[in-house]
């Protein structure tokens, strides 16, 4: 539920808003005048104690929500394994399985594989050197 403490921005949020200016480049913009402090499901606390309902959803990467018990539970029995080995250096099982199961949800008659990229900057980059090189 909304609950408001402060006026938006809190004093909080402002005092770190003075802080970003200083050391934070302008390249990455602000499109909200808060900072958070904690999120669950589709809410956001921000510093001051307010609680909003959290539009954005990190962009769209958060489509499940804030820490749904599932996903917590899934990043850590892997972070258990291991953090992280880039493919591409050292190879690991879950990769191909999430690919099989890309390939398998594609429609279509032919023969599929994916390629999982961190960024669509990445993705888009690939998508440059694959289409060169099969022309």
């Amino acid at each position: 539920m909304i609950h408001l403490k402060t006026q938006i921005p809190g004093p909080k949020s402002l005092a770190l808003m003075e802080k970003r200016k200083r050391a934070v480049a302008r390249g990455p913009f602000h499109t909200t005048p808060i900072f958070a402090e904690s999120a669950q499901g589709p809410w956001i606390t921000d510093v001051d104690g307010n609680t909003l309902l959290d539009f954005s959803s990190g962009i769209g990467v958060v489509n499940m929500g804030h820490s749904p018990k599932k996903v917590i539970e899934a990043i850590q029995t892997q972070i258990k394994k291991f953090l992280h080995t880039s493919f591409n250096v050292v190879a690991y099982e879950n990769y191909i399985s999430l690919c099989e199961k890309l390939n398998t949800a594609m429609p279509g008659n032919f023969e599929k594989k994916s390629f999982l990229a961190n960024s669509g900057a990445e993705a888009v980059e690939n998508a440059i050197k694959i289409a060169r090189a099969a022309t």
